[in-house]
């Protein structure tokens, strides 16, 4: 997948901005604050509808605007154009486009313009709270799977829904919670077991990644946790065994107002040398297990769609020293279009055809595109 160009109206610090890329890489470099992440952001927008950093919509509208659009010209492997629009207006909402025809669902957008992010919030996926890893590899699955994403969708649905009820409703009848049990159980099952089998499948590989990146003697393991402890229970979940899981917290549930079984209470389990990686590793572990992740994460999206993934690397230099940028940047070279954000440029082989901007406010003040496919 290529991003041929991208055009901005009123995005964060960039009133107005039309740039072409590279179809292999393409550097954004300039002092902090002057909008070179704002650039990521947009790209990440088109692809996932929403940013990595803004907690709403509202966010990404430049100061004293009231409405903001991003354009982005696409071309697939097969040589088919797409255009994807998305405007925002401060009290209409968002409008997302397809080809000049509108959306009615933004999820329908996922895994079409599949992308792949590496920045400062990717520590949180090892370090931060279970709902961090969990968001990780629903995007990531949600991008590759459709069906996924429709489970998803559904049971999130349907646990709001029981959600209510219990919290409402104190004196809420089992009879009542019955009617969503048999729905939350059957789709429940069903995200685990794609979640368990994507760990399973992808472990191995994720192993050997942090091997090449840390060039350490400990490996980086990978598990699915869930409460249904043994493995084999969760490869062979059924929704009666999970009827069955709801039936023994039905007492803490009415208690607490909240449904307590089911995929949105498990966790990915990252371990080096079997030490919790969250609570005991070092930065550079964290670091190199976020690296290895992300070729995780890219080598995945290319095999399941058949597509090369837009991989975004954001702030590089601040997350990583020198020699790491170096590898990481090796690394995706060649694997899907790149687009890297750093305060300086990068001294690597890979980097000699890119194409560079120089921003400054919100403005491309210098670029070399004299090597753009």
């Amino acid at each position: 997948m290529i991003l041929r160009k991208l055009k901005l109206l009123n995005f964060r610090n960039y009133a107005q901005l039309e740039l072409r890329f590279s179809e292999t890489t393409n550097f954004f470099y300039g002092d902090n604050a002057q909008g070179k992440s704002n650039l990521l952001e947009a790209i990440h927008c088109l692809s996932l509808t929403r940013s990595f950093r803004a907690g709403v919509d509202q966010e990404l509208l430049r100061f004293n605007t009231d409405a903001s659009e991003v354009v982005g010209e696409y071309l697939n492997e097969r040589g088919s154009e797409h255009l994807v629009t998305i405007l925002y207006r401060r009290e209409q909402g968002k409008q997302i486009s397809l080809d000049r025809k509108r959306l009615n669902s933004h999820a329908s957008l996922l895994g079409k313009f599949p992308v792949v992010l590496f920045s400062p919030e990717s520590h949180r996926i090892t370090a931060g709270a279970p709902a961090e890893r969990r968001r990780f590899i629903d995007v990531l699955l949600s991008q590759g799977s459709p069906v996924y994403l429709a489970d998803l969708q559904e049971y999130n649905r349907i646990l709001r829904q029981r959600n209510a009820l219990l919290a409402e409703f104190a004196n809420t009848t089992d009879r009542t919670l019955a009617a969503w049990d048999e729905s939350l159980a059957l789709y429940g099952c069903k995200i685990i077991q794609a979640r368990y089998e994507f760990v399973h499948d992808n472990a191995a590989f994720l192993q050997q990644a942090y091997e090449q990146i840390s060039a350490s003697s400990h490996s980086l393991q990978l598990a699915y946790r869930s409460q249904f402890e043994a493995q084999a229970q969760i490869k062979e979940i059924t929704p009666q065994r999970f009827l069955e899981r709801l039936g023994e917290y039905r007492v803490k549930e009415k208690q607490r107002g909240q449904t307590l079984v089911g995929p949105q209470r498990d966790d990915l389990d990252l371990s080096i040398a079997a030490v919790d990686l969250r609570r005991y590793g070092s930065r550079g572990e964290h670091k190199s297990a976020i690296m290895a992740l992300k070729m995780m994460e890219t080598e995945y999206l290319k095999q399941k769609l058949n597509i090369a993934p837009i991989i975004l690397l954001d702030d590089l230099i601040s997350e990583l020293d020198e020699a790491r940028a170096r590898q990481c940047v090796q690394y995706f070279f060649g694997r899907g279009q790149l687009f890297i954000s750093a305060v300086s440029l990068i001294a690597s082989s890979a980097l000699q055809e890119a194409a560079t901007f120089q921003i400054c406010n919100g403005t491309v003040v210098g670029k070399n595109n004299a090597n753009r496919s």
